[in-house]
């Protein structure tokens, strides 16, 4: 297994390093939490990208169906 020294922090705060191991328990569980919401905000930025596509096809397809519908009369 690597030693403390060979890995990265899992968590830098203030310019310091902490590893989970080296935790205590609440901080594990604070550790955890932040981590976890962390991971939310990157999922959601991501899913706010996907909607900004999804509504720039939704526009396209409206302005389409208005071409068409001239195109008809």
């Amino acid at each position: 297994m690597a030693k403390t020294k060979d890995k990265q922090p899992e968590l830098t705060l203030d310019d310091k390093g902490y590893f989970f191991d080296k935790m205590s328990e609440k901080q594990k569980g604070i550790y955890l939490h932040l981590k976890n919401v962390n991971d939310k905000i990157q999922s959601n930025g991501f899913l706010g990208e996907q909607l900004e596509v999804t509504k720039g096809a939704l526009i396209q397809m409206f302005r389409e169906s208005l071409i068409e519908e001239k195109e008809e009369k």
